[in-house]
């Protein structure tokens, strides 16, 4: 063989060899891409689910802060009708309970449900059991203190996710602007409400008109009226900013006789003589004399001792004074305001029912009940106010919440001899009454007066010596509340020569909530 044969022959050997390593070589470069590529498509299908996950997440959290947002701008905007005086107030029969709605996404549809409960008391950080317990019912009757907003966000269902999965709840409270501020202004009836009073005008001049009671309310303007604190009673329509203040006027004269009253722009001075009004006993107005030293023989009437035919007189002032009865005699609503009558007179007067004070019944001090009286006036800024409209306790010093145990007393007939103590009933019983065993040792004889305790449900209450607070009960000839003891509620009626309470609205404590 030629050394050329020989090494064709080798060199095919090799090459054949080389063939065989080149196929395994192969074989192993598609097994091991293969098992590469199984390890990335299990690596990439293993974060789909996260993925869509984490972008459904955040989108479901923006549409749940969006029905947050959605139901706050409904409880803002939930305003009722302005009131004579202009002012606008929040109707509680447009709060919102729930609402639905959708958010535009280049992602897909978002929505949201939101629920809405109310609260007297702030529900943040409370227990389920806590929110179920005192939940106010919706749409309330009551004015609410807070709103828990509980707004769920919701996106559209994914293939790879379960329904739920990525939807988020968030929860917010939103604290109402509140006043219980007294809105002075309100309707004078007749002794056993038959009848209210009404300008024929308003402006100066007009005369006033009994009206029955089926047509009262049909014109606030001329129906409201001001007992203000200079012991003038005005129109209260004519006291708005910008306006003239009007006043009942009359008699012309000390000589006069029975006359009409008339509405005249409200005076300063000794001239004011014929337009100060003090209330008394036998539900009246009697008017002051002209050097404003003394009560005067002339009281307010329908110009009639009759009681029928009431309906369309002219109110009148004239020297008959009625007791007690419908031609002569007066049921004011408490919103008529309490003139003057405060601390610094010595009466007690109750926030709810704000022309109202502590009346011994009758000047009963035997009587079996106190009650509430519309507040008796003493225009001299003497000594003529009377005994049982005087009632001595002391206020707690600047800065202290409280002051007692300590007597609430009057002196009968303004004698010091004649003292006699409030005293608080048993446990079973709600009545208050008077005393003259008066004895600083006697349980029943000690109040504590509360003042700003930092709390206003707690302030400016009279608690006796078993914790319960003076309120109003039932009432009295139908006209006026009797004075009892109750639990304490932390209610207005149960507060006395209080100020009010002004809140501003607030939202805040955000969490996302699970549950609900």
């Amino acid at each position: 063989m030629d050394p050329t044969t020989g090494l064709l022959r080798r060199l095919a050997v090799w090459r054949d060899r080389d063939e065989g390593v080149a196929m395994m070589s192969a074989i192993l470069m598609v097994l091991l891409m293969g098992a590469l590529s199984t390890i990335i498509l299990a690596l990439v299908l293993s974060q789909v689910t996260p993925t869509q996950f984490a972008r459904k997440n955040t989108r479901t959290i923006f549409a749940a802060e969006a029905g947050v947002e959605a139901a706050l701008s409904q409880i803002r905007s939930a305003a009722a009708a302005p009131d004579f005086t202009g002012s606008v107030y929040g109707s509680l029969a447009a709060l919102p309970c729930t609402l639905t709605g959708t958010v535009a996404d280049s992602g897909g549809e978002l929505r949201y449900d939101v629920r809405v409960s109310y609260y007297k008391e702030n529900p943040a950080g409370r227990s389920d059991s806590w929110l179920a317990a005192n939940v106010m019912s919706c749409r309330p009757v009551q004015q609410p203190a807070y709103a828990r907003v509980v707004a769920e966000g919701y996106a559209e269902d994914l293939a790879r996710l379960d329904a739920t999965l990525g939807d988020r709840t968030l929860a917010t409270v939103y604290q109402f602007k509140t006043t219980n501020t007294n809105i002075a202004g309100g309707r004078i009836y007749t002794f056993g409400d038959g009848f209210c009073l009404r300008a024929d005008g308003i402006t100066a001049g007009s005369n006033v008109t009994y009206v029955d009671k089926a047509s009262c309310g049909e014109d606030d303007e001329r129906e409201l009226w001001l007992y203000d604190v200079d012991y003038m009673i005005k129109l209260a329509s004519s006291t708005l900013p910008g306006s003239t203040p009007l006043c009942i006027t009359g008699p012309p004269s000390t000589s006069s006789g029975t006359v009409r009253v008339t509405l005249e722009t409200c005076k300063t001075g000794t001239a004011r003589w014929n337009q100060l009004y003090s209330w008394e006993g036998g539900a009246r107005w009697r008017g002051e004399n002209t050097s404003i030293t003394n009560y005067s023989s002339y009281c307010l009437s329908s110009g009639s001792t009759s009681g029928t035919g009431i309906a369309g007189r002219k109110l009148s002032v004239g020297t008959s004074c009625a007791g007690d009865s419908a031609w002569g005699s007066f049921n004011p609503d408490p919103a008529v305001g309490a003139g003057a009558a405060s601390i610094t007179t010595r009466q007690i007067v109750n926030y709810l029912e704000f022309g109202r004070c502590f009346d011994v019944t009758d000047t009963d001090v035997g009587k079996a009940f106190m009650i509430v009286y519309p507040c008796k006036q003493d225009p001299s800024g003497g000594t003529l106010l009377d005994w049982n409209h005087k009632w001595y306790y002391s206020e707690p010093a600047v800065g202290s919440p409280s002051l007692g145990p300590q007597q609430i007393y009057v002196l009968r007939s303004n004698s010091t001899s004649q003292k006699y103590c409030l005293q608080t009933p048993g446990a079973g019983g709600q009545y208050v009454t008077l005393t003259s065993a008066c004895s600083t040792s006697a349980a029943n004889q000690r109040w504590t007066r509360y003042q700003d305790t930092g709390n206003y449900g707690t302030s400016y209450t009279f608690v006796d010596h078993l914790g319960r607070c003076i309120g109003l009960g039932d009432k009295y000839n139908g006209s006026w509340s009797k004075i009892v003891v109750t639990s304490c509620t932390g209610g207005i009626d149960q507060k006395w020569n209080a100020p009010p309470l002004d809140v501003e609205a607030s939202v805040g404590d955000y969490v996302e909530a699970y549950g609900g």
